[in-house]
């Protein structure tokens, strides 16, 4: 008799594999769960954090529209503000306060400024989404998008001027020169935030040219950018012309109570009979707003600053030659002349040769004449504008360099007729992490 069976005796082995196996799976499949489970509920919080920024931002611009009112405007400004006020399923609290996030030296003179912030909250599962915003508000501009652009609107210029080429002053009109740059004329851009302007590492095709009424370019004139003129160009005559990089624009202007750019007009926040008279050496503005009635600077003199200073000329500007107003970067340096008043309330900035400006200069009704090689590093807006021809043409910085920083830059205003609204100062959007 043969008998069959195993050396060891069975041990329940794939009973224990094939639990361990299902309790692997269970782990797994409660992970996974898990998982889904919290990625939902990620998912519900970035969707109420999303509504509650949203609320936020929809509160600022619901206070702006508030403070905006003819009627509730006054009433909700006094109140500073609103305390819980239910909107798009939550609810949102928007205080006003001081501004602390603009410097002294760029508040507008009549202190509109005000800082809004806005804490939103949406319900989510377990508690609340919170979400809070700070912007500074202001009654502000932003003309500085140009090289040079003239304002008046097309028609006679003026009856008096200086023709520097020929070293005379001419009592006939001139017409069709608005803006007006003379021959070897050189127009570009660049950003004084990336440091020095440098013809070829830092330099664009953002210098914009442009007048409510005709545009005069003479011969052998470079243009790296756009021209927009609200009636004619007139571009310089033979085969060195002028050159422009970018597009060509006319007409722009319907007529003369039209015109194609408005700007708001700007008051000095104050008078004065105080006259800035540099006759030597160099003069230097600490931080701040500054008044005066006239302005005169002698030859080679220069104007240095400390900090951000604005400078409100209510008379004439006659600079000599050789003088140089502000350092880089010109953002620091803001120069208002007279901008109010009448068509024919008028004033006159006006340049001897090699004029060197790092800034800005705002005369909506001023008439600016820059003589022979000057040296721009900002932008100009004027009535009219005149910039002399460019002798040294082997010197590149000689021209008007637009520089694209100041494009942020604000220009203060009591204009009723001109965007008299508040309006968000550029660059202080911020997103605020909530303290509860």
């Amino acid at each position: 008799m043969c008998d069959f069976g195993i050396s060891r005796q069975p041990r329940g082995a794939a009973l224990v594999i094939v639990m361990l196996v299902m309790a692997v799976l269970l782990m797994a499949g409660t992970t996974f769960l898990t998982i889904s489970s919290t990625e939902s509920q990620i998912a519900l919080n970035e969707h109420g954090s999303a509504r509650a920024l949203v609320l936020a931002e929809a509160a600022i611009h619901k206070a702006i529209a508030s403070l905006n009112d003819s009627v509730r405007g006054p009433a909700y400004l006094a109140n500073n503000g609103e305390m819980n006020t239910m909107l798009g399923g939550g609810t949102f609290t928007l205080s006003f306060v001081v501004p602390s996030s603009l410097p002294a030296s760029r508040r507008c003179p009549t202190d509109n400024s005000k800082d809004l912030i806005a804490t939103a909250s949406v319900p989510v599962r377990g508690g609340q989404a919170q979400a809070q915003l700070q912007v500074t508000v202001d009654k502000v501009s932003y003309p500085y998008r140009w090289a040079a652009f003239a304002v008046v609107a097309n028609g006679i210029v003026a009856r008096t001027w200086w023709c520097w080429s020929c070293n005379e002053i001419f009592d006939v009109d001139r017409t069709e020169k608005e803006l007006w740059l003379d021959n070897n004329a050189a127009v570009d851009s660049f950003d004084s935030g990336a440091g020095l302007y440098h013809p070829t590492t830092n330099s664009g095709k953002r210098g914009n040219v442009g007048a409510n009424g005709d545009v005069t370019i003479d011969y052998n004139s470079t243009i790296k950018g756009n021209v927009q003129a609200g009636d004619v160009f007139h571009p310089g005559p033979g085969v060195n012309g002028v050159e422009v990089s970018g597009s060509v624009t006319e007409g722009v202007s319907p007529n003369k109570d039209s015109p194609g750019e408005p700007f708001p007009s700007v008051s000095a926040p104050g008078s004065t009979t105080t006259d800035l008279n540099v006759t030597s050496g160099t003069r230097t503005l600490s931080a701040g707003t500054y008044i005066y009635r006239n302005v005169n600077f002698s030859d080679g003199t220069s104007l240095a600053t400390s900090g951000s200073v604005r400078i409100y000329v209510t008379g004439t500007v006659t600079i000599h030659d050789g003088v140089t107003l502000g350092s880089p970067p010109g953002t620091q340096l803001q120069i208002i002349t007279k901008s109010d008043g009448g068509s024919y309330d008028t004033s006159t900035f006006q340049t001897g040769h090699n004029f060197k400006l790092y800034g800005s200069l705002y005369g909506k009704n001023t008439d600016v004449k820059l003589g022979r090689d000057a040296r721009v590093f900002g932008s100009i807006i004027g009535r009219t504008v005149y910039v002399g021809s460019r002798i040294n043409i082997y010197d590149e910085e000689i021209g008007v360099h637009f520089d694209q920083a100041m494009s942020n830059q604000a220009v203060c205003h009591n204009d009723s007729n001109f965007r008299p609204n508040f309006t968000i100062r550029r660059g202080t959007w911020r997103e605020i992490i909530p303290s509860t």
